[in-house]
């Protein structure tokens, strides 16, 4: 980190920096400023933690700029702000982390009714990601604290974003007691069943797909941290929450069941039950690895993965055998499949 504190600060910024009244926009104005913020100018940031400029940077990324601003300029301080806010500057986070007024102002972005702007919801899950990261402990009680934030979080998942800030939340967050930690209050929200939930055919197609699309990512994610970590820790509970033979058949319920079917729901439920089918590890041939334990050179002799592929067998025999009883489902599937419809 040498070269942070001997970059050479901008003259333009340090001469603004060095009027009583200058604002946060004129700042925003020069080139340098997002390059000064990671080198961490000292007195840059120490304007940037100001309680006041704070407040303006978390309301530029959180509220809609003006409408009669040129469209190419309408967000261009909001990424901007949000770039400044993500650096990973220390005095940033612990700044934005602790100060409950200003993770409320954050969070009042996600409790809306209306569809969340998809930009603007990229510079929120950005924000949110990096001190979920950084602040993890801090971030997390505040979370706590609002009870329908899983609720906001799934009922805003037809926007991408959001999707991947569910996905950070889970697979991203440093250190093994903090992410146990967060894995168990996510788990004690029920977030998995709620997700198999929205592959309901009454769900819309943006967030069935969505859902199904985050469900894979996880499961592949968390088996390769599985299978790469050197270190032995819990077993994850999202992962194992996921693996469950009641979830499969929660599963099997929401995208077979009723007189309607939803083409979206279908799909991605069938995306779903293939990726916990799915246990072949990166860069290891097929012949190598026996799902279904023992030892695949055929000696007849255990080997040091005979326990590694136990779990795996247990999984692959427990979807199976929750599918099995649905097969006459997908046959009626194949003979009347769900009607889409073209709008031209």
């Amino acid at each position: 980190m040498f070269w942070k504190f001997n970059h050479p600060s901008s003259p333009h910024i340090e001469t603004l920096l060095n009027k009583d009244d200058v604002t946060l926009q004129e700042l925003m104005e020069e080139d340098d400023i997002i390059q000064e913020c990671k080198v961490q100018n000292k007195k840059l940031i120490d304007y940037l933690i100001r309680a006041d400029v704070m407040e303006e940077l978390v309301m530029l990324t959180t509220l809609e700029p003006p409408e009669d601003v040129e469209e190419r300029l309408r967000y261009k301080y909001p990424n901007i702000a949000c770039e400044l806010m993500t650096c990973d500057v220390p005095a940033i986070n612990e700044r934005l982390a602790r100060d409950e007024a200003l993770l409320g102002k954050l969070y009042a972005f996600l409790d809306s009714d209306k569809p969340l702007n998809p930009l603007l919801a990229s510079f929120f899950s950005k924000t949110i990601g990096v001190l979920v990261a950084r602040r993890s402990e801090q971030v997390l009680e505040f979370l706590k604290s609002k009870e329908n934030f899983g609720q906001l979080l799934l009922k805003h998942l037809g926007t991408s974003a959001i999707m991947d800030l569910i996905f950070k939340l889970v697979t991203q967050v440093e250190g093994t007691d903090m992410r146990q930690n967060i894995l168990n209050w996510l788990n004690s929200q029920h977030v998995v069943q709620a997700l198999v939930g929205l592959l309901d055919p009454s769900v819309d197609s943006e967030r069935q797909s969505n859902a199904a699309h985050l469900l894979c990512d996880i499961i592949q994610n968390c088996r390769e941290n599985q299978n790469t970590s050197s270190e032995r820790s819990e077993p994850d509970i999202i992962l194992t929450t996921i693996e469950s033979p009641e979830t499969v058949t929660l599963l099997l319920d929401h995208i077979l069941s009723g007189t309607e079917k939803s083409e979206t729901s279908i799909v991605g439920g069938i995306s779903v039950l293939l990726a916990l089918l799915d246990f072949s590890k990166p860069n290891m041939p097929s012949s190598d690895m026996n799902i279904y334990g023992g030892n695949s050179s055929g000696s007849g002799q255990s080997d040091d993965t005979s326990g590694e592929n136990e779990h795996p067998a247990q999984v692959v025999l427990h979807t199976t055998m929750a599918i099995l009883p649905r097969l006459k489902d997908f046959h009626q599937l194949l003979l009347d499949p769900p009607r889409v419809w073209h709008y031209l």
